[in-house]
């Protein structure tokens, strides 16, 4: 059959393309329907149970969709009419914006104040005000003292403080509303900045974070693609000299990709930041496999001076037609098995790259070969990169020292294999973002000030109205007063705060006055009369539930630790389950913090599923196609030891995985049998032919070397690329899978050699 396959190929060069060119079109149509999502919650599927806790919470406190200004003073504090003035000047601005529905700040943060015998709730320092220096010296001491304020929307030095914009904004609404609402900001910002230079804005908030993904995925798109064109079709310019090559191999390379991306559009894959990447994987392997063509016809061509250039061709597909379509389908399988992982955006990269691997291996069998034939080439008569003297070297070496080089890569591959077990999960979704991003470095700084993560939770009180009972504010208030005694948090805010509050300025405003209501009709009343001296466009919404029967307690959070914060809500709701009976079964932690500290191990639950039946897969494909449990066994240990020898040199240089490094095994699950099953195919055509077990794997070095090398070179310098995104997934990804690929040639360079060179068994 695949002599026939050839022959056909041979005859009908113009049909070959025609049918590639036409496939690929058909299905590259589908890439006008692709999408792209900004949002956090696109690395949550929906049936994720900390994203339904969260929604549940949303419903009935409203999403947090925020755009936040931070302020700080050059010099000295806030606290001087100007700077006052020109906050109340953002604020007031900040009410005109669309889709606005509450704005928060320093200076409308409603300050409950005793005159005389009533009591007065208003503005801190309301817009329009004339303000005296002495004024705002009172109004700062006054500040002071707000428990509500204090550490949330103002520093403990007054020196920072916060413009915090909510925005009414749902899934059905149609816009690209954080890159709108972000950009509008940084207009405001830069505006105000030169309005008034006593201050330093800066911005940050949910919206920001999702633009923040969106510019994110624009970038590698934008910087790393060109960059990764550039060098790879520079590498197989240098090494081939050929123009036939580079030209068969881009339009390979455009036509997988293409296609790719079109079937993802067609089936309803929307992209993402981590998804984006995903051409990348795609033309670095498509690459693979025209070089492991060209490469075998230069060398057919080269060692047979005679031979027609359809007779190279025919022979370089028919050598290397099995290993290609073998390595193909395997990384298929690895790039697959990310369908099981929990984060929607390497699922959709797995079934994109697996689908692009696999057209990718269609083309190079059908339009690769059929451009050969069609542009004219010639080879040199010298080796492509490595002269055959440094096969018969490095086979010489291994023949010597190979018991040693297995005991040596045995001992070493396993105590770094055990390593890999001591990574610590960590996903900080700030730290996604390097420094070149406005808003990780605006976040970073309010992280250092005031704290950008926070802990959500929905206290019920177990009937409507419960929320005044003073048994269950008792509690809430104990369970905050807990919460702020913790290490790294900053600031608590919670319902029972909020009556301290008010029942201080109804009792004349004094320290001693800072206590909870004494019944459930005084706690009513005291609300009631709070909301309706609230601003227009401002409600209790976003604190209690409608019927009053559970309110909301915000806890933000220094910069922690994703095993921190696990530690925390599980010590909280420890604390509750025993001291707070009426709290009990509604203290559980939520929010996007809570999100991504659970992420990245329920994706490594999931994915060890996927990679398992991955690894069954390949492994019985392995034992098939060699026919020979040895074989298949000495494949499975030099393709599966390389990622866990990296994922322990991992853990003593860096320490920390996430979601991306938790897919690298996966990832490279099926690139990295390449080289092996190639290697292995070369040692059995020449035991076939007779040869001795040492002296085929010499032939093998001569026959596959050339092709292992840049194919390893080609692969490194693609994912290499990768490692240079200003977005830590994509950046330790492809740095980890080159990684893992270099580590791989070295096992395939010594290990493998080795093991076939001492295997008696008859190879044929």
């Amino acid at each position: 059959m695949l002599e026939k396959y050839i022959k056909w190929i041979v005859n009908h060069p113009w049909k070959s393309i025609f049918l590639s060119v036409s496939i690929v079109t058909g299905l590259s149509i589908g890439s006008a329907f692709l999408t792209f999502r900004s949002d956090s919650r696109v690395f949550f599927s929906d049936k994720n149970p900390e994203l339904q806790a969260l929604d549940s919470f949303e419903a009935k406190y409203g999403r947090d969709d925020t755009l936040v200004f931070i302020f700080t003073a050059k010099e000295g504090d806030l606290f001087t009419p100007e700077k006052l003035a020109a906050i109340n000047d953002l604020t007031d601005q900040a009410w005109h914006l669309p889709h606005v529905k509450r704005v928060d700040s320093v200076t409308n943060f409603q300050r409950v104040s005793a005159v005389g015998d009533d009591v007065q709730i208003d503005h801190l320092a309301r817009s329009g005000d004339s303000l005296t220096p002495a004024d705002a010296r009172k109004l700062k001491d006054a500040a002071m003292q707000e428990p509500l304020l204090l550490n949330r929307m103002l520093s403990q030095d007054a020196r920072v403080g916060l413009v915090a914009i909510q925005f009414r904004l749902n899934d059905k609404m149609v816009g690209d509303f954080p890159k709108e609402l972000t950009n509008i900001g940084r207009e405001m910002a830069n505006r105000f900045a030169q309005k008034y230079p006593m201050l330093e804005i800066r911005i940050s908030g949910s919206l920001p974070l999702d633009n923040a993904f969106s510019e994110a995925g624009q970038q590698d798109g934008m910087l790393l693609t060109p960059t990764m064109f550039g060098l790879i079709f520079g590498v197989v310019g240098i090494i081939f000299r050929s123009v036939a090559v580079v030209t068969a191999t881009f339009l390979v390379i455009g036509g997988a990709i293409g296609a790719a991306m079109g079937t993802a559009g067609l089936i309803g894959i929307p992209l993402s930041s981590p998804s984006v990447a995903t051409p990348f994987m795609i033309l670095t392997l498509a690459t693979a496999d025209c070089i492991h063509l060209a490469a075998t016809t230069f060398q057919v061509a080269r060692d047979n001076p005679g031979q027609t250039r359809l007779q190279s061709v025919m022979q370089g597909v028919r050598l290397t037609f099995r290993p290609i379509t073998l390595t193909s389908v395997m990384s298929a399988i690895g790039f697959f098995s990310l369908l099981s992982s929990e984060s929607p955006p390497f699922s959709h990269m797995g079934l994109i790259a697996g689908f692009g691997v696999l057209y990718a291996w269609g083309l190079s069998v059908t339009l690769f070969p059929a451009l050969l034939l069609l542009i004219p080439w010639k080879t040199r008569a010298e080796a492509l990169l490595i002269p055959d003297a440094v096969w018969q070297a490095l086979h010489a070496f291994i023949k010597r020292r190979s018991s040693v080089i297995i005991s040596v890569f045995l001992v070493l591959g396993g105590a770094l294999s055990l390593l890999a077990f001591t990574n610590v999960l960590e996903d900080r979704f700030v730290h996604y973002f390097d420094d070149s991003f406005d808003f990780r470095r605006d976040t970073d700084y309010l992280n250092a000030h005031l704290g950008f993560y926070t802990l959500e939770y929905s206290l019920d009180a177990g009937m409507p109205e419960g929320v005044v009972q003073p048994d269950y504010l008792k509690q809430v208030d104990a369970f905050s007063h807990w919460m702020r005694q913790q290490n790294g948090v900053a600031h608590v805010t919670a319902l029972s705060d909020m009556m301290q509050t008010i029942n201080r300025g109804m009792n004349g405003g004094g320290h001693e006055a800072y206590r909870l209501p004494d019944s459930a009709s005084q706690a009513a009343q005291y609300l009631s009369l709070y909301e309706m001296s609230l601003s227009s466009g401002m409600s209790l919404r976003e604190v209690m539930t409608v019927n009053r029967a559970a309110s909301r307690m915000t806890v933000s959070l220094k910069v922690m630790s994703t095993q921190e914060v696990l530690a925390l809500s599980a010590r909280a709701k420890s604390w509750v389950d025993t001291n707070a009976p009426l709290l009990r079964g509604s203290a559980n932690a939520t929010g996007l913090s809570v999100l991504f500290s659970h992420i990245g191990q329920r994706n490594i639950e999931q994915m060890l599923f996927g990679t398992f039946t991955g690894f069954l897969m390949i492994s019985a494909i392995l034992f098939f196609i060699f026919r020979s449990v040895r074989l298949g066994s000495i494949a499975f240990v030099a393709n599966t030891v390389p990622q866990l020898v990296v994922l322990g040199g991992w853990a003593l240089v860096v320490g920390e995985v996430g979601m991306a490094v938790s897919t690298i095994v996966a990832v490279t699950l099926g690139i990295i049998v390449d080289d092996t099953i190639h290697f292995i195919e070369a040692v059995r055509e020449a035991r076939k032919e007779g040869v001795a077990s040492d002296e085929a794997v010499l032939r093998a070095f001569q026959h596959t070397g050339q092709g292992m090398m840049i194919t390893t070179l080609t692969l490194v310098i693609g994912f290499s690329c990768l490692a240079f995104s200003h977005f830590q997934i994509n950046a330790w990804m492809g740095l980890m899978t080159a990684i893992v690929i270099v580590v791989a040639v070295i096992f395939d360079l010594l290990f493998l050699p080795s093991v076939l060179i001492k295997l008696k068994e008859d190879l044929k």
